[in-house]
């Protein structure tokens, strides 16, 4: 291969190149994270192991940060990365960043903020995604329309998404309402079911 020719893309085995779109690529690690940290909650919730609020909400809040930043997806929906949308990702980085570092500071303000914005998120998505369903059953078209199986798994996976979404809002906006290990499943769900969208999607693509 020459300077100046396309990187080569040959290997075998675990050197071959993977065709992940980025994405995809991005979903996995909040998938790895969201198990990792309902695992760690039980024996948390056991007293067994310390924990670090500030750790766990500062590294959710990078994370959004990147996924706004490469992709101009947000808990709300996927936007245009206008410059707006940077300076918000930027932001949302800076201050996971920091709480991860000095933690005790901004802890309150980024469980709100982590919590109105999977709350809304969920919310808005089920309500973008049942109101068309809704307006198809009352103005049904001539003739019916076949969905194949896999749109539907993912409309399905999408939507268990955005209940458990509002549902962990619900959780880090009024803490004690719900139990530690009730708590910790619904994590483990939550991240569980992402590695069940990156399937469908590959899939799809």
């Amino acid at each position: 291969m020459t300077s100046n020719g396309p990187p080569a893309t040959g290997g075998t085995g675990l050197f071959r190149e993977a065709s992940l779109p980025l994405s995809v690529a991005i979903v996995i690690p909040v998938g790895v994270l969201l198990i990792l940290l309902g695992l760690l909650l039980i024996p948390v919730n056991l007293g067994t192991i310390p924990f670090s609020p500030d750790g766990q909400l500062g590294l959710l809040l990078v994370i959004m940060a990147i996924q706004m930043l490469a992709l101009g997806e947000t808990p709300v929906g996927q936007y245009r990365r206008s410059w707006l949308l940077i300076v918000i990702g930027i932001a949302f980085a800076a201050m996971g960043i920091f709480s991860c570092i000095v933690p005790g500071i901004l802890t309150g303000v980024i469980q709100l903020l982590l919590a109105i914005l999977n709350i809304a998120g969920g919310a808005i998505l089920l309500t973008k995604r049942f109101l068309p369903m809704l307006h198809g059953i009352r103005n049904p078209p001539a003739e019916p329309v076949a969905v194949p199986p896999l749109l539907k798994r993912l409309l399905a996976t999408q939507t268990v998404l955005n209940v458990v979404s509002i549902t962990f809002g619900i959780t880090m906006l009024v803490p004690g309402l719900v139990p530690g290990m009730v708590i910790a499943g619904i994590v483990v769900i939550n991240g569980l079911l992402l590695f069940v969208l990156v399937s469908i999607l590959l899939k799809i693509s």
